[in-house]
């Protein structure tokens, strides 16, 4: 199988995936909790009356108070809303009949503080995983500039996470599933499966590099560096994804959202650390070899002029 020979192919599904992706994301976006936006959570079962959406909906509406999701849970609701006062809790829990599990409530400025050390988690991870990188692959035998790792393994996992972001949109369009402080830890999750799988394929790469003695073309080395750890890429994954899926039927709704985030983020960051990190080395590689910016530039006048 030569992977390097096709990656035209997979750098074209990804590409797809990832355009799908930013569709969902810009005109349907992600459905926050109340752990970003502020707001209440509140969780309640049943007393043997028949309590369902529609009735909560119902309930929620007469009091004037907006319902940003409702979710089923074991023998109950777990219902995202506005803010509420302790007196109007009471009054919808005497209302639906039912028994209070949890309250929860989240001011708008704590909420915001939240998504603020979010991105502020994620921007410092992606520093740190590029400039680890750079450093641990500094000697690449002349081939490649060091950095351009680093910058590789930092796009297969901006892949992987606008794919998973792209996912949980379509979610909360189709079931209401939001994104929460779990969410966020779910996602640095996979981006360090994701630079790990990757850093596999590299420093196979590097290996053959520094021991080409058969003096092999870069794609060449990238092919065989490949070959050498699929094997082992996919057993990995394959064993996290099984344990993933028995979690994910048996661990209860609690978990589960955060659960599927991450079978989805493992599976695509095990094929772009396969199917594309390498390969967009190996087009960099060539570009640059090509002439890069300058040669581009050149073209693109030519091509003006006729």
């Amino acid at each position: 199988m030569n992977i390097i020979k096709n990656r035209r192919l997979f750098l074209m599904i990804s590409g797809a995936l990832i355009f799908l992706s930013i569709a969902m994301l810009v005109f349907f976006g992600l459905k926050l909790s109340i752990d970003f936006t502020g707001g209440s959570r509140l969780e309640v079962s049943s007393f043997g009356e028949d309590l369902n959406k529609v009735k909560i909906e119902e309930t929620y509406n007469t009091e004037n108070i907006r319902v940003n999701s409702i979710q089923e849970t074991e023998g109950g609701f777990r219902i995202s809303s506005a803010l509420i006062s302790k007196a109007q809790k009471d009054i919808i829990i005497k209302s639906l009949n039912a028994r209070e599990q949890s309250f929860e409530v989240l001011g708008p400025t704590i909420g915001g503080e939240t998504r603020d050390k979010a991105i502020l988690a994620v921007v410092l991870a992606v520093i740190a995983i590029t400039t680890y990188i750079a450093i641990a692959f500094w000697r690449s035998g002349g081939v490649i500039s060091s950095w351009k790792f680093g910058v590789a393994a930092i796009i297969a996992l901006i892949h992987d996470v606008v794919i998973t972001l792209g996912a949980f949109s379509l979610f909360g369009l189709l079931f209401g599933v939001e994104i929460d402080a779990l969410f966020v830890t779910a996602i640095l999750t996979i981006m360090g499966f994701s630079v790990h799988d990757t850093i596999v394929v590299f420093d196979r790469i590097r290996e053959n590099i520094t021991n080409n003695v058969k003096k092999l073309s870069f794609e060449e080395i990238i092919d065989i560096s490949i070959l050498g750890t699929i094997g082992r890429s996919l057993n990995t994954s394959m064993t996290v994804i099984f344990v993933l899926f028995a979690m994910a039927l048996f661990g209860g709704e609690t978990i589960r959202w955060f659960i599927i985030a991450f079978i989805i983020g493992v599976t695509v960051g095990t094929y772009s650390s396969i199917f594309i990190a390498a390969p967009i080395l190996l087009e960099w590689h060539n570009f640059d070899k090509n002439g890069g910016i300058k040669n581009l530039k050149v073209n693109i006048k030519n091509k003006l002029k006729k």
